[in-house]
């Protein structure tokens, strides 16, 4: 079994924001017409942003799919999606 790795803050904002989007209808669609609002406020790279940008609604068919059109792991989408941050904090 591969070990974790360690995430530094940008990471996990990337990925609350990933995981949030694939569960949450209304979000999703707040960050695929609007994407700035969504950044406002974040702690995220320019790298980040840009890959949560090119995210068409076809990526968050499975966790799958919507990892790698956002150039993630989905075991680390998968570790997020339970936790109460990214059910809880709407973007």
């Amino acid at each position: 079994m591969p070990a974790k790795r360690q995430l530094n803050m940008s990471q996990r904002e990337f990925l609350i924001v990933l995981a949030h989007a694939h569960v949450c209808g209304a979000c999703r669609d707040k960050l695929l017409a609007r994407p700035e609002a969504v950044f406002a406020g974040r702690a995220l790279t320019q790298d980040e942003k840009q890959r949560l940008t090119n995210l068409q609604f076809a990526d968050f068919i499975t966790p799958e799919k919507l990892a790698r059109a956002a150039g993630s792991e989905p075991a680390e989408l998968d570790a997020f999606r339970d936790q109460p941050i990214v059910r809880l904090r709407h973007l």
